[in-house]
């Protein structure tokens, strides 16, 4: 593509969609900042928060030309030892395909196994002159607070005032930027809400309890104060600011404050959150304070729930250090000195476990994604050890959403097929805390802390907060699976809830909404204002997008020009369109002029340029009005193609899991993909990305074929009738995709029905039995690597690893279709499904020959060429 980058950079939060930019093109050159679990889920064929039909190819990336760089590996001991185990087992094949896979390891305390350290040995960090010198020469004196009056029982009402207290404490004597940490989300909330209780300062929260469009926000204002570090020396504050924080902001955070107050913790922890004081070596008289509970300074303490031991051995050395003053220099150089004279440093650092031993047989399982083996080992052993902890949920609102009925549950899950969730408005739940506030249950806890894969503090156990009993009509919750979300995916029961899980909440779920994260003040009286699906769609994919339902504008800020005339335009919509679309399609466009020339707030400014971005791409009433789709009786979405260009890098491209367009859906406007054009498309992405990747000859060429016949069952009579939106007129051409197909899933329902095609029929399936009959020009005359055509053909949407999914076919429909001048036929089912298919046996031959991750990275060149060639078409006239 032209518009493509020496350097791509992503981050790799967790959620869907935005996420996955990333996997889009494996010749692009890629940064992926990551968390531990959303990076190793996916290197385990587990994808955290995706459905299993994308699991191979994130793997397949992950695995191959890839160098991982473990940040602080020291508190991620148990992934590095998968890591270091995957990168053995990468070899344990017939013929491995020998790329890249190189994790290192970044941390001041490296493991003891590590022979190959590399260590700044320059007189720079010595020198007060230098940058470096004056970070690590600086002076960070910090008063040791023992006995607060906090205890494990009473932490939540003690510890927010000492903190509070410290940190005004610490203002006065050119400190005017001060950070609190606190080592559990509650307490950082509380102390946040006493040091707002007075207006003269500015308190700020920050967790990681918070949607990254809130973050955003945070973030912006950070900015504004001049908090990050290189306008530090030159900033001017009105008014004092207090940042209060969990570990979230312990890393990855260049903030500089002239003031630190925290609870004690290990003192790796410690030394991270120190980074954040006087942390350009500011003429600044920085100061700290380190507050410790009563009950941690005991002989004989009771491990913390997160630091275990270390915090009250911290306590210890800290004491046994401090000067007459009772103070503890944190300077990086000063704590450099007293760590070398320690004997045992490591005790001092917060608990680390062994990943559990993994065996030929675990990966066996994982590498099964379609289907699903059971039971199947849980990854999230082999990311933070074996302890009582689970991955998060990942929560989203919409307020466009009724699932009182099954009817209602339809129409929501078309709405959210047309604008489906994207990762910036998904808030990160525990997911025992969810599951009990599904429950209704009370969901207040002291004990949870902001680090990744720590022990759930409410357990992820549903005894006791099942829905068994109530009617949970007001609570129920969707269950986000993608293009196969259905119904059976809507819940109210919390022993259906799974880690992972990304799920979206109606804003009208009687909550309370607060109790799952840190939310925005005005969604405590309008819970509506929760969704933001029209802007993170608009951030996730470049294009704009405006929902319109009753509750949606009801929650535009007052006055906005076009909120009145929007009321008006969805009352009776559907009987309104019924009888003249043509005059719904002019009254959207009269909606359309208003809201373009609104004066909005700053968080609500997409709102006119989404409006001017629709107008611009449907210039007149017919092209708005086949814009313009009606779910159920009271809403319309209007979602744009033309991706924003301003916006277009980073977006997400195509999916086969969440784009119906990868199953026969062209978004253009009216134009058709024809399947003869379609294929070769595919066949010379695909040539690129082998040839791009240093493949040998013989395995470009496979999968190069393998892109042109992936697609042979798309000439089936009743596919190319449903692509019609059902008609059974015949076309003259084949079609690859077409605009006629229907974009919702009841319509799409709908059309099949009438075209006669299959419940759950697989093309690709059919494309296997025609692609037997190519000619031999068409597939290899090598037998391993005919059988690496056949199953990359029958993989592409992800099935058949190892089984074909069960279709039920009793129609003997003949199927004929020329390609490079041979007719290839097939008539009746495919009868894949059958355990002598071939199908399974195929899979476990290719897997033995090129090993676990490199049949997946195999399969991901040519998906990823599948998607490429759709993303091409969909902005190219291709239809010819």
């Amino acid at each position: 593509f032209e518009d493509e980058r020496p350097l791509a950079i992503h981050a790799l939060r967790g959620g869907v969609y935005r996420p996955e930019a990333w996997a889009h093109n494996p010749l692009q050159p890629t940064i992926v900042a990551s968390t531990v679990d959303q990076i190793g889920s996916r290197l385990l064929f587990r994808a955290y928060g995706r459905g299993p039909g994308t699991w191979p190819i994130y793997a397949g990336l992950v695995a191959n030309d890839s160098l991982v760089l473990l940040d602080e590996a020291h508190c991620a001991q148990p992934f590095l030892q998968t890591l270091r185990t995957v990168g053995g087992y990468r070899s344990w094949a017939q013929e491995p395909l020998g790329r890249c896979f190189q994790p290192v390891v970044m941390s001041a305390t490296p493991p003891p196994d590590c022979n190959d350290v590399f260590k700044d040995t320059s007189d720079e960090g010595r020198d007060p002159r230098h940058p470096l010198g004056r970070r690590q020469l600086a002076e960070k004196p910090a008063t040791l607070r023992p006995g607060t009056k906090a205890t494990a029982d009473g932490a939540v009402a003690e510890l927010p005032i000492a903190l509070a207290e410290s940190a005004r404490g610490l203002l006065g004597d050119g400190r005017e930027a001060i950070v609190v940490f606190a080592n559990r989300v509650a307490t950082a909330r509380e102390t946040h809400r006493r040091l707002r209780e007075k207006d003269d300062v500015e308190a700020i929260l920050l967790t990681g309890r918070m949607r990254q469009v809130d973050k955003d926000v945070v973030g912006q204002r950070l900015r504004d104060l001049d908090l990050h570090s290189p306008r530090a020396a030159c900033r001017r504050l009105t008014n004092p600011v207090i940042v209060v924080a969990t570990q979230t902001l312990e890393v990855g955070a260049d903030l500089d404050f002239d003031g630190l107050a925290t609870e004690c913790a290990s003192l790796d922890a410690l030394r991270q959150r120190f980074g954040r004081l006087n942390r350009t070596g500011r003429a600044v008289e920085a100061r700290a304070v380190v507050l410790v509970r009563a009950d941690q300074t005991k002989r004989k303490a009771e491990k913390d729930p997160v630091y275990g031991d270390a915090l009250a051995r911290t306590w210890k050395w800290l004491d046994d250090r401090k000067n007459e003053g009772g103070e503890v220099n944190f300077g990086i150089a000063h704590l450099d000195f007293l760590l070398a004279k320690t004997d045992s440093p490591a005790d001092l650092n917060a608990p680390a476990l062994d990943a559990p031993v993994m065996l030929p047989a675990h990966v066996d399982c994982w590498a099964q994604t379609a289907p699903v083996p059971q039971p199947s080992p849980d990854v999230s052993h082999f990311l933070h050890g074996p302890r009582e902890s689970v991955p998060d949920v990942q929560v989203c609102w919409r307020a466009d959403l009724d699932l009182a009925s099954t009817a209602a549950q339809i129409d929501a899950i078309d709405s959210l097929t047309l604008c489906p969730p994207a990762s910036s408005e998904m808030l990160p739940v525990r997911i025992g805390l969810f599951r009990r506030w599904l429950a209704g249950k009370a969901t207040d806890s002291d004990a949870d802390a902001d680090i990744e894969g720590t022990a759930n503090p409410l357990g992820d156990s549903v005894d006791g907060v099942d829905g068994a009993g109530s009617t949970g009509g007001d609570r129920r919750v969707i269950r986000w699976r993608g293009a196969a979300t259905e119904p059976k995916h809507v819940t109210f029961d919390p022993a259906d809830i799974e880690p992972g899980d990304v799920i979206v909440v109606p804003t009208a779920h009687p909550g309370p909404h607060d109790q799952l994260g840190d939310l925005p003040p005005e969604a405590s009286d309008n819970p509506a204002t929760l969704d933001v699906g029209d802007v993170a769609h608009r951030m996730a994919r470049a294009k704009p997008i405006l929902r319109l339902s009753p509750a949606l504008v009801d929650a535009w800020p007052e006055p906005v020009a076009g909120k009145a005339t929007a009321r008006a335009l969805l009352d009776q919509l559907s009987q309104k369109y019924e009888e003249d679309p043509h005059a719904v399609a002019e009254e959207v466009r009269g909606l359309l002029t208003e809201l373009s020339q609104a004066e909005t707030p700053d968080r609500w400014a997409w709102l006119p340029e989404a409006a001017k971005e629709l107008l611009n791409e449907f210039r007149t009433v017919a092209a708005l009005r086949q814009a313009c789709r009606l779910v159920g009786d009271e809403s319309l979405i209007l979602a744009g193609r033309r991706r924003i260009e301003k916006l277009a890098h980073g977006a997400a491209l195509f999916s086969d899991e969440d784009d119906a367009a990868a199953s026969g859906i062209s978004h253009r406007d009216g134009k058709p993909v024809l399947l003869h054009t379609h294929l070769p498309g595919v066949e010379g992405f695909a040539r690129s990305h082998a040839i791009g990747c240093g493949l040998p000859e013989e395995l470009t060429d496979a999968l190069a074929r393998a892109g042109l016949l992936h697609d042979l069952g798309k000439a089936d009579p009743r596919f190319q009738a449903m692509l019609w939106g059902g008609s059974l007129l015949t076309a003259e051409k084949t079609l690859a995709k077409s605009a006629e197909m229907p974009k919702t899933k009841a319509a799409r329902e709908r059309a099949r029905a009438a075209a006669g095609y299959p419940v759950g029929g697989r093309h690709e399936l059919l494309s296997v039995r025609l692609a037997e009959k190519a000619a031999p020009t068409l597939l290899p005359e090598d037998a391993g690597l005919r059988d690496l055509v056949l199953h990359l053909v029958a993989s592409h949407h992800g099935h058949c690893r190892p089984f074909a999914p069960v279709v039920a076919d009793d129609e003997c429909v003949p199927v004929e279709y020329t390609l490079c001048g041979h007719r290839m036929r097939w008539r009746g089912p495919t009868k894949l499904e059958r355990l002598d298919s071939g199908v399974a046996d195929r899979y476990w031959r290719l897997t033995r020959r090129y090993g676990w991750w490199g049949l997946a990275w195999l399969e991901a060149l040519l998906r990823l060429a599948d998607w490429r060639r759709s993303e091409w078409e969909e902005e190219n006239d291709a239809c010819g």
